[in-house]
């Protein structure tokens, strides 16, 4: 690691606001970009195209391109779950060390890990479902 990476933060990261961001605007990257990361926009760099592509197509719900959006849908809900299943101990050493403030999660977390869970188990079903279906069309097709 550089020098740089190990300074102290200059503002506050709270764990609520970066697993709602993650919840509502991962496929944006925001949560990304609220914590700082360097390459905050690599989500919406596959998922912004891929779904106008997937959206100019007739069957634009079984299109790849919607299929790759959606899964990055799903990657953002679980990171939503993993930021706020993050002790808060853990949470303020990676990310407020050196600062006076010191997080405390509350229920705020628990709804936005809930919703997460459920919206990334829906998602997650259905990916695999669409995509399984347009396999074995495909292959069904094929052999006839």
């Amino acid at each position: 690691m550089n020098d740089q990476s190990k300074s102290i933060p200059s503002s506050f990261c709270n764990k609520t606001l970066a697993g709602a961001l993650a919840l509502f605007g991962g496929m944006f990257g925001a949560h990304r970009l609220y914590l700082g990361w360097r390459f905050w926009w690599i989500y919406p760099l596959i998922s912004m195209p891929s779904l106008a592509i997937a959206l100019q197509s007739d069957e634009w719900i079984r299109h790849p391109g919607f299929l790759l959006a959606a899964f990055v849908g799903v990657v953002t809900l679980f990171e939503a779950i993993l930021i706020c299943l993050t002790r808060d101990e853990v949470w303020d050493a990676r990310r407020n060390a050196g600062l006076e403030q010191h997080s405390s999660s509350g229920w705020g977390v628990v709804f936005i890990v809930i919703v997460s869970l459920m919206l990334a188990a829906i998602g997650l079903m259905s990916v695999i479902a669409i995509g399984l279906e347009g396999y074995f069309a495909a292959k069904l097709g094929r052999s006839r």
